[in-house]
């Protein structure tokens, strides 16, 4: 069966990077089934798209590095999913990953897409915030998920979704911290968010549409001045900047072992989030839905709640915003 031309760019791109050296044209046209010239135009127009590809006579073709901007090609190319990230979707510029996402979602799309963006021109965070969504230095995702779960069970996703972050930052050298319900921390400033929308009748979920926002390669001065002390990215912590298809890739790979041991053993992963958390044992204030609540924090249910011990018993809390007041333990 003949290869769609998409097909053949990402083996072509396999390929190169798998060699690591030169590979001449002609070897790379019989692997392909393909003419030399047929090849020559996929690496023209790979290096379009930002490909860095060395080209020399009598020598063939050496693949360097993958392009600054987010590539749907960079992002496949060696991906170790089953389920997320096997249909991708990318654009410019969209008003918000998750919208995208949800129009998608209530026209069949599948579960387990992935929706990309360069910018976002209303990026969105919890509670109707905006998130501030610069073009080309970080991460905007969102994926299509269709958990077997009752609605009640749906916060458990941005603790998993938060969990995942944590252990790929961990894996950068970094040391994550986690604030219910779903902010992760660098040094105590926020380096991303997560944002879950569900669709669900009283007893199931249709599906959910989970959304990751992450600072990767925005520099301090970039920030708007209201958040600037309080935001962060992986450049102003580390002095380096990342490739954001790695980033990608390896978000999804965590997310999806996250989201299969949450279907399996959700325990678990409560668990590991209470061990990266910086709530839990502490006296909180907690704002949720013009209440003030203060006290000293239980942990999380089952269901992801907080629960906060007050003077009047313990208060089971679905959403809001936690100021932490003291320190304790995570139990």
């Amino acid at each position: 069966m003949m290869q769609s031309k998409d097909n053949r760019i990402e083996e072509l791109l396999s390929l190169l990077k798998k060699e690591n050296t030169y590979v001449s044209g002609a070897r790379l046209g019989e692997i392909l089934g393909i003419s030399r010239a047929g090849v020559w135009k996929l690496i023209k127009e790979l290096k379009a798209k930002g490909y860095r590809i060395e080209s020399k006579p009598k020598k063939g073709y050496l693949f360097v590095d993958f392009p600054e901007s987010l590539d749907l090609y960079g992002i496949k190319e060696g991906l170790k999913t089953r389920l997320l990230g096997r249909r991708l979707h990318l654009v410019e510029e969209v008003d918000s990953t998750n919208a995208w996402a949800i129009r998608e979602a209530l026209k069949g799309a599948e579960e387990g897409e992935v929706f990309l963006a360069e910018a976002q021109t209303q990026g969105r965070g919890r509670m109707g915030r905006k998130w501030f969504s610069p073009k080309g230095r970080n991460i905007y995702l969102s994926i299509i998920l269709k958990p077997q779960m009752p609605p009640q069970k749906v916060p458990l996703l941005n603790l998993g979704a938060s969990l995942a972050l944590a252990y790929l930052l961990e894996k950068l050298r970094l040391e994550p911290e986690l604030k219910w319900p779903n902010d992760v921390l660098l040094k105590g400033k926020k380096v991303s968010g997560i944002l879950s929308e569900a669709y669900a009748e009283p007893d199931r979920v249709n599906f959910v549409v989970l959304g990751i926002g992450l600072n990767v390669n925005t520099r301090k001065e970039d920030f708007p001045e209201d958040i600037r002390n309080l935001a962060t990215s992986l450049l102003i912590e580390t002095g380096k900047e990342f490739s954001r298809n790695e980033l990608v890739k390896k978000i999804l790979e965590e997310l999806e072992d996250v989201y299969f041991l949450l279907k399996e053993n959700p325990q678990v992963v409560l668990s590991k989030w209470c061990s990266y958390a910086k709530v839990e044992g502490r006296m909180v204030e907690v704002e949720s839905f013009g209440e003030l609540i203060e006290g000293v924090a239980q942990g999380i249910d089952e269901d992801g709640a907080l629960l906060v011990k007050t003077q009047e018993g313990t208060k089971k809390i679905l959403a809001g915003d936690v100021k932490v007041k003291g320190w304790g333990n995570c139990y």
